[in-house]
């Protein structure tokens, strides 16, 4: 798949929303069903100016997102992110190629020392990406979620990078 890695733009609203109102999306995140238009491009939008937003575009149309949200004060050496594929290309290396721009930049643009996010302990897929690109699984929060019906486990996982 010919995929261009870009700042996401005003533009890609449409394209976000459609991703995130996806089922699959939906049950590997904390998302509710029936969001609306306006709270899925606040979700979206940076909370920071440090904050990078990205997108993964195939074919002239967006089939992926990810952003990198850099911590503050004692915590400014970390960050978090998340990262969202289109069902209809998931598998085809979107998710690598974003989850790739993310860490590029942590690690040579903004000196992050640590990258972190939480994942639900079923999200097989996701958890092989992360470890792949080398997070590791450092705790597990117990019932984190209520997510269809039942409360659900997710683990911790981080990434760092060796101070230079």
């Amino acid at each position: 798949m010919d995929l261009t890695i870009r700042a996401m733009g005003e533009n890609d609203a449409a394209a976000i929303f459609e991703i995130y109102n996806q089922p699959s999306f939906r049950h590997g995140t904390l998302a509710l069903p029936y969001e609306s238009f306006e709270t899925v491009r606040k979700w979206a939008e940076p909370r920071s100016p440090r904050d990078l937003h990205l997108v993964a575009e195939a074919n002239g149309r967006a089939v992926g997102a990810a952003a990198l949200r850099p911590f503050y004060g004692r915590r400014a050496h970390a960050a978090e992110f998340w990262i969202a594929v289109h069902d209809e290309v998931v598998g085809h290396g979107v998710g690598s190629q974003l989850l790739a721009a993310v860490i590029d930049t942590a690690d040579n643009w903004i000196n992050v020392l640590r990258l972190e996010m939480t994942v639900f302990t079923d999200n097989e897929r996701a958890i092989t990406l992360y470890k792949k690109f080398g997070f590791e699984i450092e705790g597990t929060h117990r019932a984190a979620s209520f997510r269809n019906g039942r409360y659900d486990d997710v683990y911790c996982m981080a990434r760092l990078r060796s101070p230079s």
